[in-house]
């Protein structure tokens, strides 16, 4: 039988996830992210239990065990852990809840934020910062900010929705995460055009006067860029090409091919 206190109010929930901003602070090899995230759930506990240190104490110890998730998911998980002790839900019940949705709310929250949402959002803000535009770097700015705060959403949703989180969050995690997957890809490689710059040298003619780069541009205008970035993916996913050797081998090919100006 669960025992509902009812002492956490949306003040509480607030702090609770403006403090999540501070998870990643504290570092353990050996627990990740599980001291900043205790930290933010101490309060709530405070409140709920009071002068009962004991219970404070079990709670936290219940919440100091290898946790690594998304940031911002972190906060709704911390939610629906405030909410579930609230209301004496048992502790190993609640550790099992944790230990199993970090991993799913990691690759959700990736998908989102750091796979969809800010590369599309950097990918634009710098679009107009290379036209000159103010706007550019103010648009990013705001961005990161409306990324910070929204915390105070996830926790409050956490909270809210409680033990009904797990069926949800079970049932359409994977849904999501490829929806955010596929919407990113499309996203970013229909701004390929836009950053990457690649053409053969005007005084590059194939016999009969004709320009080489006319000739590929006649094909499909921008095939060069896509079709560099769609190698740079082949040497990386197929060939296991790390990112540091890509880097070098654009850089040597890029002086091998201006030395000759072939580009």
């Amino acid at each position: 039988m669960t025992v509902s206190r009812n002492k956490l109010d949306k003040k509480d929930i607030n702090k609770m996830s403006m403090l999540s901003i501070l998870e990643q602070s504290c570092f353990s090899f050996e627990r990740m992210q599980a001291p900043g995230f205790c930290l933010g759930l101490l309060p709530g506990l405070k409140k709920i239990y009071g002068d009962q240190k004991e219970e404070i104490s079990d709670a936290m110890k219940n919440n100091m065990d290898f946790i690594n998730t998304e940031p911002h998911m972190a906060t709704f998980l911390q939610g629906l852990i405030l909410s579930l002790e609230e209301n004496g839900q048992d502790r190993a019940l609640i550790k099992s809840i944790k230990t199993g949705l970090f991993g799913p709310l990691a690759g959700l929250g990736d998908a989102i934020f750091w796979f969809t949402l800010l590369p599309i959002s950097a990918a634009i803000c710098c679009s107009l910062a290379s036209g000159g535009s103010v706007l550019g770097p103010i648009l990013y700015i705001a961005i990161w900010f409306l990324g910070a705060i929204s915390r105070l959403w996830f926790g409050r949703m956490g909270y809210n929705m409680g033990v009904g989180a797990v069926d949800l969050i079970s049932s359409n995690a994977s849904a999501i995460t490829k929806a955010a997957g596929i919407l990113g890809m499309m996203v970013v490689g229909g701004l390929i055009p836009s950053y990457v710059s690649l053409h053969f040298a005007e005084t590059l003619v194939a016999p009969g006067g004709v320009s080489i780069q006319a000739i590929f541009d006649s094909i499909m205008p921008n095939i060069l860029p896509l079709g560099f970035v769609f190698t740079l993916y082949w040497l990386f996913k197929k060939k296991h090409v790390n990112t540091l050797m890509l880097i070098i081998l654009i850089i040597l090919v890029s002086i091998v091919l201006s030395f000759f100006r072939i580009m």
